[in-house]
This record gives structure tokens, C-alpha cells and sequence, in this order.
């Protein structure tokens, strides 16, 4: 039964896929080449896979027909995700993601970004996120038209940077990463060295565990990510994020009780970008954003329970700070110059400067900037 089932849908799957193929656009801008051809390599990747579960003698066998439907599975979430993810993204191309395109391409050169420039599409659910594998970059229908998050971007270009293999020039920038890890990693197995010997509560136990896997698989690449558009696009990139947590943000303090967290508490973000802004000669600019967010916080009487400091001890917030700054420097980037009024990264300080000075006139003035920006 099996056998006969998978002989009739694999061969219907290497059709679909082919027709993936084949709505791919030929007539894109240049900007979209590398998305299009990753998904040419992916989608031939899994006919081939395909057609060796066809045809290979070895999965003739009737006991290799559950391995065979396993691996069948596999290649059909893999196409699922190419076609509506990447294949959409392709196909449902317009003006607005080509101005986009356009936008990230100056951003990547004037910052000397040393990865593949990824892709942008318009079509995102869930405000700005990345696929690395892919290099798509997915931003709201509209950001294009405003100015207050399009920092975010920076920090989505990160994200590659961490993942990508064999890269002799990003290679300093993840050994960096890696070595901050085994600092946090450290500082929590301590922790629970500690623990063990208080013989604590299980609710302890169970926290530093959640928080051990929520920096090995989370935490850490989001602070870093965050510390990297900070230091290339400067303080636009701290503004963005108290946007954003006050916009969208839950408790600024959470830490998690019983199972790991994709991204830490917004608040010990929002900390590291503050000594971040210090060590790159922000105080200025730090101090009022910490005033700023400190204000806004006790406005809505937010205070950190006793859990917090012990998650996120300021000594390893500053230690990934400056971890994080030598790695961006061993990346050999273009650090904002306070000096350059025309950069991109100056433009969207100012666009941050301009919504406090005046706020009422800020749209105003705004849909002019946003013109003057995208038309250059």
C-alpha cells in the first residue's frame, strides 16, 4: 500500500516542484538573483532526493517503505516552505519591495556589509525577521513609507552573518560570538553549581535551565544582533527598539520560569545598548534614551522581579557589549561618523531627532524625508 502510494505522489511531487521552477520570474532586478537562484539549488536538491526515493533499489524493500515516507515528508515540508516563502516572495514582487531592495543595497555598501545582501520582501505577518538559509529579509506592507523602524533592518543583517560557513572574513566576527557563549553558558552552569549546593527550591532549578537553553539557542544571537545595528547605525537603532517594545512589548522584564524564550527581556536588551552607546562615544545619546525608557517603564509601573538580576547580571550584559563591539570591529565595518550628515545612518538619526524636537510636524515632515531618502 505505501509503496504504490509513494510511486504515484513522489512522481506527482518532482512535477510540482518543477512547476515551482518554472514560477520563478525571469524579468526581476538584479536585487532578487540570489533568492531566485537559491531556490533553483533547493528545488533541484529535493527532485534529486526524489527521484533516488524512486528509483534507488534500496527503498524497494517493504521494510524500508516507513524510511521512505519519512524522508518523502521531509522533502514536502522543505517545498512547502519554498514555495510559500520564497517562491511567493519572487512572484508577488512589486515597486514597493523594489524601492526596498534598492534602500538595503545602499545600506549594505555604505556600512561595508560583508555578506550576501539579502533579499526584501513586503510580504511579512510578523514585523521585520530574516531567513538566513534563504537570505529573505521580510519587512511589513508599508515600512517603506516611514522612517522610525527602518533601523531594525540592521539588525536583521546580523542574523546571516552568524550562520553563514567558511567565510574567512566573518569567521573573527563568530569566534567572538562563540566565546561570549562559553561566558554565559559559564556564568549559568556556575549558577547551578550554586544551586545544587543551596539545595534550592525546583522552581530554581528549573529556571536556570530555561534560561542555559535560552542562551544557547536564543538569547545571545539577539543580543548581538542587536549590538551590531547598533554600532553601524547608532542610536536610530536603541530609539527603534523602546518604538517597539512600547508599540508591541509585554512585560519589559520578563524571564522566563520552565521553558526557553526566543528573545530576552526587553529590558536587558535595552541595557546593553545603553553601555553599547557608551563604548562607541554615545554617552550623550545613552543617557537620554536610558532616561527615556526609564520613565516610560515607571509610568506604567513596570519593576523587575528578584529573578531578573540573577538572569541578567549587568557584568554580563556589559561583558557581551564589549564582545560584541570587537567582533563588529573585526568585521572591519563602517562605524557611524558623527561627522557625515548625508549617510543613511545619519538620516535616520536625525528622522529619531526630529520626532522628539516636534513631534506634531514629525509625519510632515517625515513623508518629505522618506522621499529624499528613497530618491537619492
Amino acid at each position: 500500500m505505501i509503496d504504490i502510494y509513494l510511486a504515484g505522489s513522489i512522481t506527482q511531487l518532482v512535477e510540482r516542484a518543477r512547476a515551482m521552477t518554472a514560477h520563478i520570474p525571469r524579468d526581476l532586478p538584479r536585487a532578487y538573483d540570489t533568492l531566485a537562484q537559491t531556490c533553483r539549488k533547493e528545488i533541484n536538491s529535493c527532485i534529486a532526493e526524489l527521484r533516488r526515493l524512486k528509483e534507488d533499489p534500496l527503498f524497494s524493500a517493504k521494510q524500508c517503505q516507513p524510511e521512505r515516507l519519512r524522508k518523502f515528508r521531509r522533502i514536502v515540508s522543505d517545498l512547502d516552505f519554498l514555495e510559500t516563502v520564497a517562491i511567493v516572495a519572487l512572484n508577488k514582487a512589486q515597486d514597493d519591495d523594489h524601492r526596498l531592495n534598492a534602500f538595503l543595497e545602499r545600506v549594505c555598501r555604505e556600512i561595508a556589509y560583508p555578506g550576501v545582501i539579502p533579499v526584501v520582501t513586503t510580504l511579512s505577518q510578523d514585523y521585520f525577521h530574516i531567513y538566513p538559509e534563504l537570505h529573505l529579509l521580510c519587512v511589513p506592507l508599508i515600512e517603506g513609507n516611514f522612517l522610525l523602524h527602518l533601523p531594525d533592518l540592521y539588525h536583521e543583517l546580523a542574523h546571516p552573518l552568524l550562520v553563514v560557513q567558511d567565510d574567512p572574513l566573518i569567521e573573527p566576527f563568530q569566534k567572538r560570538f562563540s566565546s561570549t557563549m562559553r561566558e554565559c553558558l559559564g556564568y549559568i552552569r556556575a549558577e547551578q553549581v550554586k544551586e545544587g549546593r543551596r539545595n534550592g527550591p525546583a522552581r530554581s532549578w528549573f529556571m536556570l535551565k530555561s534560561w542555559e537553553s535560552s542562551w544557547a539557542k536564543f538569547w545571545l544571537t539577539e543580543f548581538y544582533c542587536d549590538l551590531f545595528a547598533l554600532f553601524t547605525v547608532g542610536p536610530a537603532y536603541a530609539w527603534s527598539h523602546l518604538h517597539l517594545a512600547m508599540k508591541r512589548g509585554g512585560n519589559p522584564f520578563a524571564v522566563p520560569e520552565l521553558s526557553a524564550s526566543s528573545h530576552p527581556s526587553d529590558d536587558a536588551r535595552m541595557q546593553a545598548m545603553l553601555y553599547g552607546l557608551e563604548l562607541i562615544g554615545f554617552a550623550d545619546a545613552s543617557s537620554r534614551i536610558g532616561g527615556a525608557w526609564t520613565a516610560v517603564h515607571s509610568s506604567l509601573g513596570a519593576r523587575p522581579e528578584p529573578e531578573y538580576d540573577w538572569c541578567f547580571p549587568k557584568h554580563l550584559l556589559q561583558q557581551i557589549a564589549r564582545d560584541a563591539l570587537s567582533g563588529t570591529r573585526d568585521l572591519k565595518l563602517q562605524m557611524p561618523d558623527r561627522s557625515c550628515t548625508t549617510s543613511i545612518a545619519a538620516r535616520l538619526n536625525v528622522a529619531w531627532e526630529k520626532f522628539w524636537s516636534d513631534p506634531e510636524s514629525f509625519p510632515a515632515w517625515e513623508r518629505h524625508e522618506v522621499e529624499v531618502i528613497f530618491g537619492d
